[in-house]
């Protein structure tokens, strides 16, 4: 359902109160002279010089991300950039919510998988051609997947998925080829030796490329080779024209399979989601298609003719990661008691957090999947009840003495700001905290799991870690807190915790995952073993050019449908 910006109007808090809860003093340290951007978002870029197209009487999609130095491989962040989405194909198209869709018209394959999961195959389409004419071949398709795998740019759900083919590995390096990858005419047979759950899922991000544009490349150099600087893929669109640091020209691909769009786009070039000039481009018409993360751009172009933005949920959750094993002293963690997590998610107001310190640009969260389809109406919102939490706190005895310490990594003053506001919301129930600024070996400092993850004691000294998850797979949010993980350094052996998280590994079907996932995240919200604070959505700005198109998430794959857009 497309859910329009409204800027929020009725704030639960004044001003002045968030203002006279950053006064207050920490226990830790924080950066406090970072500086904010201003109403107009970043600080702004001069603009690069751009062809003048108008005079060809062309249509032009106008769109940022353009490359600088170089296009970024299309297998670290499969959709960031637009041509990673438009210049590449795919072997299967996801819907908006990254589930994979049986025969879509876009796909380069069609697929089959066995009901075991053992058994991937896929039977390659015969009309579709690279960039430069040859036909894509399974040859291709096969040589791809080995590749990739031995880079050091590739998404690590991909990454997870390829260790998991037959032969892949010896002693855990992957090997040049895979015997569990067969061929057989136009038919790619894939062979697992376990469950790889998000196979799927993989390959509607997974771009193939020609293996002809690859030899002699070293796979661990492959961002440096040439092919990234004018790259050829199989999609709608073909790059026609590179001047990098100024701009870049998607043309139609007229060998696409599914349509030949009747437009190209031109893009400007900027980081993916942190473009300083996506205010100065959306109101001078030089931005059809964008999405920033800033509440700052959004307040800039609200009411600007011609423009729409539109909040997309991503899996972008920031959470509080709970220690629950006993101290290094053999003393008990303050948080092994379900009550005493509880009652700290009642003492903070989320809502007005939401609402003031960010401006409306979060949603408090209840779980930490933002997938309302994997949440029913049972689940827990936790809205401010400082009377429950203290409530919950009697039953659980609490210490009054007891000093819960936060560690942090963000080096923004709005962390330190909200750092200072729960500091002052968990006194307000007799909790005391804590706050430091933690920099350094953060893999030791923040996920040094205990030698013992069933008794402890921790390897980390903190009780609570303010971190976010950014997630393509929702295995991704969950597997850690399997007892085992190497990067479980909070959570203590909970049978029924394992038993939950195993379940979604346990099949290959998405929908037997999606309800092993619903079961998890109602057991998460009832024994709030972490704590999700907020959702950070990303904000998808559009202007009338392209009119409706399919919504989704801007930083992954999905069925977009771009050669088809109506673009006036």
């Amino acid at each position: 359902m497309k859910t329009l910006w409204k800027r929020a109007t009725g704030l639960l808090l004044s001003s002045a109160l968030i203002f006279s809860l950053a006064a207050c003093t920490s226990g830790g340290t924080g950066d406090t002279n970072t500086k904010q951007p201003d109403a107009s978002g970043s600080p702004q870029a001069s603009e690069p010089a751009m062809p003048d197209s108008g005079a060809t009487g062309e249509k032009l999609v106008y769109t940022n991300g353009g490359p600088e130095e170089f296009f970024e491989t299309p297998w670290l962040n499969p959709g960031t950039y637009v041509y990673n989405k438009a210049v590449y194909g795919h072997l299967i198209v996801a819907d908006e919510n990254l589930n994979p869709i049986p025969d879509h018209p876009d796909a380069l394959a069609t697929y089959e998988y066995s009901t075991d999961g053992k058994t991937l195959t896929f039977t390659l389409r015969d009309d579709a051609y690279w960039h430069n004419g040859d036909k894509v071949t399974p040859e291709d398709i096969k040589w791809s997947i080995e590749f990739v795998s031995k880079t050091p740019v590739a998404n690590a759900v991909f990454v997870s998925t390829f260790s998991a083919i037959e032969g892949s590995k010896t002693n855990d390096v992957f090997n040049e080829t895979f015997s569990g990858i067969a061929i057989d005419g136009q038919k790619i047979t894939i062979t697992f030796d376990k469950i790889a759950p998000d196979a799927l899922l993989t390959f509607t991000q997974f771009a193939p490329v020609p293996k002809s544009e690859f030899e002699g490349i070293d796979p661990l150099q492959v961002q440096q080779a040439p092919f990234f600087q004018h790259p050829i893929g199989c999609g709608p669109f073909m790059v026609e024209e590179v001047n990098m640091k100024n701009y870049t020209i998607l043309a139609p691909f007229d060998k696409y399979y599914n349509g030949v769009a009747d437009f190209k786009i031109q893009m400007l070039p900027s980081a993916g989601d942190s473009d300083p000039n996506v205010v100065t481009r959306a109101k001078s018409g030089n931005l059809d298609y964008g999405y920033t993360k800033m509440i700052s751009d959004v307040q800039a172009l609200e009411g600007t003719p011609g423009i729409t933005i539109t909040p997309i949920d991503v899996r972008y959750t920031r959470l509080f990661f709970l220690n629950k094993f006993d101290k290094q002293d053999g003393s008990p963690a303050p948080l092994a008691d379900a009550r005493v997590r509880q009652a700290i998610r009642y003492a903070i107001d989320m809502s007005t957090i939401c609402e003031t310190l960010f401006q409306g640009a979060a949603v408090p969260a209840n779980a930490m999947a933002p997938d309302a389809n994997l949440k029913d109406s049972s689940l827990n919102d936790y809205n401010y009840d400082p009377a429950k939490a203290k409530e919950l706190l009697a039953d659980a005895g609490w210490d009054a003495n007891t000093t819960i310490k936060v560690v942090y990594y963000y080096t923004d003053q709005a962390t330190v700001d909200l750092m200072t506001a729960i500091q002052a919301y968990l006194a307000d129930v007799g909790i005391k905290m804590e706050f430091e600024l933690v920099e350094g070996d953060l893999a030791t400092i923040l996920w040094a799991a205990p030698a013992d993850q069933t008794n402890g004691p921790r390897a980390v000294d903190w009780d609570m870690c303010y971190a976010a998850n950014a997630a393509l797979s929702l295995h991704e949010y969950y597997d850690r807190y399997r007892t085992g993980s190497p990067t479980n350094s909070h959570t203590p052996e909970d049978a029924e915790l394992n038993r939950l998280i195993d379940a979604t590994n346990a099949s290959a079907d998405v929908n037997a995952q999606n309800e092993a996932f619903k079961d998890l995240i109602k057991y998460e919200n009832e024994n709030m073993f972490t704590m999700a604070l907020y959702y950070q959505p990303i904000f998808l700005i559009t202007s009338d050019k392209i009119g409706d198109i399919q919504l989704g998430t801007p930083q992954f794959c999905i069925n977009w449908d771009i050669q088809n857009w109506n673009v006036q």
